[in-house]
């Protein structure tokens, strides 16, 4: 819920906005949630047209295509072993385990699905313009576009059942995503909205944000590596994306001045 406090001008307001949603990159294969607070100032350049600057906490992320992935053999002290149960140093050595009938003899080889969920928090600075089309008294309709930019903070890509991982870690393990390689820690886009304030000056809002700057680089693959392989074990699933975010928000001010002259 959103609170604020007035101040002396006619036309101006302190303002702060909460809400959450969805959110993704364009092309991903699911999305996770979305959230946002932020304290914002609004300046009237007339009755109908105002700029409203926030900054704020911000948090989205996007969801990859499942990968296969073979599941890989270790000892228990985490080091590869060979078809032969050796030691080695090699990855291209190293044995896939197998499924075993009753008396121990290798059956199938043995696979995991590993689902990978990124989620990014940013420090964020909304730079709107809002039009404001009267409706009723001290009702009405309001359209917002503008731009945004944002720093990363914190964030962690969580991976479950990753064969190519040892003990425990095949289930499930998390990583700091402004960590790994090739993570982009800044973030810019445009945004646009549309809002209804009722009369008590809260006002409803529905909010798409658009990331213009790909959140990481995109990685290579090696000549010879099985691209399958190396989606599995590229930071960021052998692919870059722009994030997006659908999100409902709700703003509220104390300062009357906004209820426009009738």
């Amino acid at each position: 819920m959103a609170l604020a406090f007035s101040i002396p001008s006619a036309g101006q307001s302190i303002f702060v906005k909460a809400g959450g949603g969805l959110s993704s990159q364009w092309g991903a294969a699911g999305t996770v949630g979305a959230g946002k607070i932020a304290l914002g100032y609004e300046y009237e350049f007339s009755q109908s047209l105002a700029i409203a600057p926030s900054i704020g906490f911000t948090t989205r992320g996007w969801q990859v295509a499942d990968a296969t992935t073979p599941d890989m053999l270790f000892d228990e002290a985490g080091n590869m072993l060979d078809a032969d149960g050796n030691i080695t140093q090699n990855p291209a050595e190293q044995a896939q385990r197998f499924q075993t009938d009753a008396d121990g003899r290798p059956v199938a080889p043995l696979y995991s699905v590993m689902h990978r969920t990124y989620t990014t928090n940013y420090v964020q600075l909304d730079v709107p313009l809002n039009y404001y089309h009267r409706l009723g008294e001290h009702r009405y309709l309001v359209a917002t576009a503008g731009v945004w930019g944002a720093v990363g903070v914190a964030g962690k890509r969580k991976t479950e059942g990753d064969g190519y991982a040892c003990g425990g870690r095949k289930l499930k393990y998390t990583d700091s995503v402004f960590s790994l390689d090739g993570a982009h820690r800044f973030d810019a886009g445009v945004k646009v909205g549309v809002g209804y304030q009722f009369p008590s000056s809260l006002t409803l809002n529905a909010e798409l944000e658009a990331g213009l700057i790909p959140t990481n680089s995109k990685g290579v693959c090696p000549e010879g590596m099985d691209p399958a392989v190396f989606v599995a074990h590229d930071a960021f699933a052998g692919r870059s994306g722009r994030t997006y975010a659908v999100t409902i928000t709700v703003a509220y001010k104390l300062n009357k001045s906004k209820w426009r002259p009738e």
